[in-house]
């Protein structure tokens, strides 16, 4: 019954970007058809794009097939993504190099050919995303995995797996199971996890599991540092696993620094408008200054001084003081969580813009002045240091971020050693695709005011 369901899934898929290919060229073919009558040139019609959209689909599809997309469990969303888009673009290059041996921009504009590239780097991988949470929601969606383990981290990796249904591996036990031989059958399903805390002679395992699995996965606690880019390396027929701070190379550090910058410059004049209301909101909602500036760690250890637009009233330390000091239940949780959930000192208009994260919008100040990032690890207190530990040393090696990992997935929900991994995680695994990501995620956060 799986491999009829992995089908339709895979047929699902396959449908829906086609239609979203086929849109962007026709989306493409709309724009210019605007600008030529703007200009009163003759406008494209769209019989003679609609041949060069099959092409574009029957690449786009044949290249998301050889990428292993269909149905892409087991993937997670930041490869996913990375996939896609080096898939599109790839498909694009095709498209262009045919039409221009073949003489077709004679009679089909090449600028439709760029913007239906742009539209499908933004449409399909938005829509394919908000598609595969639908359907990972159903019970055809996904395979089943029996996950082998004898102790906490097993029970760990199966609440992940259930956790993240969009990964699509779903175990078929509540619990981990101890014995092979417990669990092994000509109906077990094709994908075993190994996730044992005791020394368990893998080889051995992976030789008698790969008898009734097609597919193996070994997860050990001690090697979960990283998992996005760890390399594999061939050292004479011994393997090696590659680990490296991604975020902590030069040429990623200019890289990113240059994105923030121009991003930053953007966001301030599209958002100029509405900075411009909410301070006056804030202004008239409760006495105080509009922003408020609070020390926080920065790079290399450096105090800084991060702006947001003020959400509580003016003596709001005193009160937190004096409510830590009566209350032991607040206390607990503020140790816990460093937030207070209904916080009595938190305007009217506070809440508002708290809910939808546009308390922090002025932080694009700290941005521009070189000591944020649009994203990156959560800007710590000074208090916080010693609650960091050896965290410290890693986390404090980059800016801090408006918007980060664990902000966008955890959000205030996740304890603070949890925000600690988080955070050393995307230092870790970062990438251009891991930021695209969390931006694709911050504005649903944005717009829906979750988890704030």
């Amino acid at each position: 019954m799986t491999r009829p369901k992995i089908l339709l899934i895979s047929l699902l898929f396959i449908v829906v970007d086609a239609f979203l290919i086929g849109s962007s060229f026709y989306l493409a073919t709309l724009l210019r058809m605007l600008v030529d009558e703007g200009l009163g040139l003759s406008a494209v019609a769209w019989n003679t794009v609609f041949s060069m959209a099959q092409l574009g689909i029957l690449f786009g599809i044949g290249i998301f097939i050889f990428q292993g997309l269909y149905p892409g469990y087991g993937l997670t969303a930041v490869k996913e993504l990375e996939q896609m888009c080096k898939g599109i673009s790839i498909g694009f290059v095709l498209l262009t190099t045919l039409s221009f041996l073949n003489k077709a921009y004679l009679i089909f504009p090449r600028s439709v050919i760029l913007m239906a590239w742009i539209i499908c780097l933004f449409l399909l991988p938005t829509i394919r995303f908000a598609f595969r949470n639908i359907l990972s929601r159903t019970p055809i969606y996904g395979v089943p995995v029996v996950v082998f383990g004898d102790g906490q981290w097993a029970k760990d990796v199966i609440s992940s797996l259930n956790r993240v249904k969009r990964l699509g591996w779903r175990p078929n036990s509540k619990k981990p199971i101890q014995s092979f031989e417990q669990h092994i059958s000509k109906h077990s399903p094709s994908i075993a996890i190994l996730a044992f805390e005791k020394n368990v002679p893998l080889s051995q395992s992976i030789r008698e599991l790969n008898h009734h699995f097609s597919k193996v996965v070994v997860v050990e606690e001690t090697n979960n540092f990283g998992s996005l880019w760890v390399e594999i390396r061939d050292l004479d027929s011994i393997m090696g696993l590659e680990y490296q701070f991604h975020l902590l190379s030069k040429t990623n550090t200019y890289f990113k620094k240059s994105i923030d910058i121009l991003g930053a410059f953007l966001l301030v004049v599209l958002l100029s408008p509405l900075l411009l209301i909410v301070s006056f909101l804030v202004k008239i909602d409760s006495k105080g200054p509009i922003l408020y500036r609070q020390e926080r760690l920065g790079r290399s250890f450096n105090p800084i001084k991060i702006y947001k637009f003020r959400s509580m009233v003016p003596d709001a330390e005193e009160r937190l003081q004096q409510l830590l000091a009566s209350d032991p239940d607040t206390n607990a949780m503020y140790k816990k969580y460093h937030k207070l959930d209904k916080d009595p000192r938190v305007t009217k208009i506070g809440r508002f813009i708290r809910r939808f994260s546009i308390d922090e919008f002025p932080q694009l100040i700290n941005v521009l002045k070189g000591e944020m990032s649009l994203s990156g690890p959560r800007a710590y207190l000074p208090s916080e240091l010693e609650e960091m530990g050896d965290y410290a040393e890693t986390i404090l090696r980059v800016n801090p971020g408006m918007t980060g990992w664990w902000q966008v997935l955890g959000r205030h929900g996740t304890s603070f050693q949890k925000r600690l991994q988080m955070d050393e995680y995307y230092i870790s695994n970062w990438s251009i695709w891991m930021d695209v990501y969390i931006f694709m995620k911050t504005i649903g956060v944005v717009i829906f005011g979750k988890g704030a």
